[in-house]
């Protein structure tokens, strides 16, 4: 009885230490968009200094920095660089990120934190060679200095679609170039998927968050359709800024079954 007694004070001693540890654990920053989507984000922003990609420059780049309680960055450095333009583009990118904050005992707390951004000049020239990126005309205003994220509603001057082909519509380009997913067509998936996001000042999307998920691929094909639009950027106070907004994009299956021909 006496070793029964005692076997089961050493398992509760074992259950309570183990939950002490869950509760005391800290739970790094994690990107709002995950690490995945966040690394192809910054890789579609990246605009490769041209003097490190003529001189075939590239490497990893640390930038260090703290994440406060609120998910923001702040106190960016890099303590060493391979080039010094490559250094202030990695800083630029990495300042996009909005993050989930640390948390201790279940609240949140300022973490200290790197992030490695990799610039490949032959990577580049490929992707850029395969895809050349749309750019925007220069725009009137300068690019405000504060990071600030702004609504809508705050705005002199909302965001709108950027096409190179004046005549383009948004209704165009998701008919020409949305590819419906094999797998929603194989299990007749539809409905709207919702996303959240930042259009920066480049006028490209970042900080990329489903609100309304479909599956059977079709989030993912509505992430690659908006990391492949541009918008002309948000204007506050003669300034560009870093505009909040959402887009919905309708995956339909429409009257015949695609079995027959349909097109989607």
């Amino acid at each position: 009885m006496k070793k029964y007694k005692t076997l089961t004070l050493a398992i509760l001693l074992t259950i309570m230490s183990l939950c002490m540890n869950v509760k005391s654990q800290t739970i790094t920053p994690e990107p709002v968009s995950g690490k995945a989507l966040t690394g192809k984000i910054l890789k579609s922003h990246m605009i490769y200094p041209q003097k490190a990609l003529d001189q075939k420059l590239g490497g990893k780049i640390s930038v260090s920095f703290t994440v406060d309680k609120n998910g923001i960055g702040k106190d960016f450095k890099v303590a060493e660089s391979f080039d010094e333009e490559c250094a202030e583009e990695a800083i630029r990118l990495v300042k996009m990120i909005e993050w989930h904050p640390a948390s201790k005992d279940s609240e949140p707390i300022e973490y200290q934190m790197d992030y490695t951004v990799d610039f490949s000049p032959k990577s580049y020239a490929k992707a850029e060679m395969k895809n050349p990126r749309t750019m925007l005309p220069v725009q009137n205003y300068p690019t405000q200095k504060s990071n600030k994220v702004y609504e809508t509603k705050e705005l002199h001057t909302s965001p709108r679609f950027y096409f190179s082909n004046p005549q383009a519509t948004i209704g165009g380009y998701l008919h020409n170039e949305l590819q419906y997913p094999e797998q929603a067509r194989q299990f007749e998936i539809q409905g709207t998927v919702k996303m959240n996001f930042i259009i920066e000042t480049d006028g490209r999307a970042s900080n990329i968050v489903i609100e309304n998920s479909v599956g059977g691929g079709c989030d993912n094909e509505a992430i690659r359709l908006l990391q492949n639009l541009m918008w002309t950027p948000g204007v506050k106070n003669d300034s560009l800024v870093r505009t909040r907004t959402s887009q919905e994009i309708t995956f339909k299956i429409g009257e015949r079954n695609y079995y027959d021909g349909n097109a989607y």
